[in-house]
């Protein structure tokens, strides 16, 4: 389905632990700079890679808990706009990381933005904590003062 293939290849555990410490630190409490290599790490997962549903509902709820915080959740989303971006460019690198990198970042934005659209205790979008602080922005070149 997708640009995923419906039948996932069986992953070594090399690339399943690899992967597993990548979403944990993405969801774990330490705030992980926009600059950060992780983030490319993380965006370069291989799209086969997948959880049963019960550890990508742990997932979300611990990103849940730590966004307000670290924020990780608008670092995702500038991270996709930046993909997207290379991708209309395509000066990113060969095209198939770069797709890869702009799929992974779509596609980890919407199951966690979903999880906490639904679990929201308000309807309220500040909940979301979509923002960065200006230290953040200035270092990553992002306009400060702008809605985006």
């Amino acid at each position: 389905m997708g640009a995923v293939p419906s039948t996932p290849r069986r992953m070594t555990s090399a690339v399943q632990s690899g992967a597993e410490y990548l979403i944990g630190v993405f969801v774990g409490d330490k705030p992980i700079p926009l600059s950060s290599d992780l983030w490319i790490k993380l965006l370069e997962l291989p799209l086969t890679v997948r959880w049963p549903q019960t550890s990508v509902i742990q997932a979300s709820e611990a990103l849940a808990r730590n966004n307000p915080r670290t924020r990780h959740l608008a670092k995702m989303l500038v991270h996709l706009a930046w993909c997207l971006q290379e991708c209309a460019s395509a000066s990113g690198g060969p095209a198939e990381v770069v797709h890869a990198r702009a799929v992974n970042a779509a596609y980890m934005s919407a199951v966690f933005l979903k999880f906490l659209i639904e679990n929201a205790k308000s309807e309220r979008f500040e909940e979301l904590y979509l923002g960065l602080d200006e230290e953040e922005m200035v270092a990553a070149g992002l306009p400060i003062g702008e809605q985006w």
